[in-house]
């Protein structure tokens, strides 16, 4: 039953206003620096996969840095944004949650790793 319940809530939308938009971008600036295009949209897809699975809209998601890109870097990352959201297929699946080198113990396995973030899904959010 909770993994058809996942399943439900990772196909329902996700609120796509620009402050979204705007909150995705910070998540992705600060969660994925260092790592490629990719890691990046993986983050991103992640985060709204974690928003969707806990009820919360981007912005009020806890547990994720955020950071304001440098101005030259700002329509990159609100387009990386944007894309995200609005995106229909994702490379890190389901996922919902991030870690740097190695998982934490309690999670889930391990669905892709990228660069040197690894994606997985939380046991217990």
């Amino acid at each position: 039953m909770t993994n058809f319940l996942l399943t439900i809530a990772l196909l329902l939308p996700v609120s796509t206003t620009p402050s979204e938009e705007g909150c995705l971008a910070k998540i992705m600036f600060a969660e994925s620096r260092g790592e490629s295009i990719e890691g990046a949209i993986a983050v991103g897809q992640a985060a709204v996969n974690r928003a969707k699975r806990t009820g919360k809209t981007i912005c009020k998601l806890t547990g994720v840095s955020r950071l304001t890109p440098p101005r030259n870097l700002r329509s990159h990352y609100k387009a990386l944004a944007k894309s995200v959201i609005h995106g229909k297929d994702s490379i890190v699946q389901n996922s919902d949650s991030w870690n740097t080198g190695t998982k934490p113990k309690y999670a889930g396995s391990i669905v892709r790793q990228i660069g040197d973030h690894v994606f997985y899904v939380m046991s217990r959010l």
